[in-house]
């Protein structure tokens, strides 16, 4: 009996963890985002559409602006999928 109880508390808090995580069931994050995220979804890990720049001049500018704000390399990309520049890690 003991051993049920546990297993069931175990299991709760599991499931607790899982859907309040960033990864599984943040608040924020926009019903159609797939948690399963790939390098080139059109999405950031909060769920926000990423911002699509038009040149690359564009997109280097902002992830230099990044780095610095946030102290974490950024870099432009060109997307295969909407063909526009991101930024991104």
């Amino acid at each position: 009996m003991v051993t049920v109880v546990v297993l069931v508390v175990v299991v709760a808090v599991l499931v607790f963890v899982f859907y309040w995580s960033g990864r599984y069931g943040d608040p924020k994050r926009n019903s159609g985002t797939s948690l399963r995220r790939s390098a080139s979804a059109h999405t950031t890990k909060n769920g926000r559409p990423k911002k699509g720049y038009a040149t690359r001049d564009q997109a280097e500018a902002q992830a230099l602006a990044m780095t610095k704000r946030d102290g974490s390399p950024m870099s432009a990309y060109k997307c295969g999928a909407c063909d526009k520049w991101h930024v991104g890690h």
